[in-house]
């Protein structure tokens, strides 16, 4: 399995486990230090996994896109988009493999942005793709979390 294809699994792990309810499998990928900006940890995920609050929000028509946006050394980011979310998260490489060590998410409901479609109206949607459909807005003048502005 090459080091793409690692990233790729750990995070469809992350994924399918929430709406399979499978709280050991999402056990495994978490990192013992995740965070989440939503103030999440990994224990607090891991219970709504195991109470099955992703079930609820799954689809017969589960589709999940991954985008490796960075992968170098023991680092890694990705974005997942799926018929519900819209994650950006952190990887790093331990001796156990690829775990997560932090993410964010907002639902794609909430974003109303142009470009974030329901998959039956883009169509772009279909199993894993290498290539995420998906694509963060740019704000005028946005200025990053470590006051660098964006151009």
């Amino acid at each position: 399995m090459t080091e793409t294809e690692a990233v790729r699994a750990a995070v469809l792990d992350h994924v399918e486990s929430w709406f399979d309810g499978d709280a050991a499998r999402l056990e495994g990928v978490l990192h013992p230090s995740y965070t989440a900006l939503e103030q999440l940890t990994a224990e607090d995920l891991i219970e709504a996994t195991a109470s099955g609050t992703g079930r609820g929000e799954d689809s017969r028509d589960r589709r999940i896109s991954v985008d490796i946006s960075y992968l170098n050394g023991n680092q890694a980011r990705a974005i997942c988009l799926s018929h519900r979310y819209v994650e950006m998260l952190e990887l790093v490489r331990t001796s156990e493999g690829w775990k997560i060590l932090s993410g964010t998410w907002r639902s794609r409901a909430s974003l109303g942005h142009p470009s974030i479609l329901p998959a039956e109206e883009s169509g772009a949607l279909v199993g894993c793709e290498d290539d995420a459909p998906w694509a963060p807005p740019r704000r005028p003048g946005h200025v990053g979390r470590r006051g660098r502005r964006r151009r």
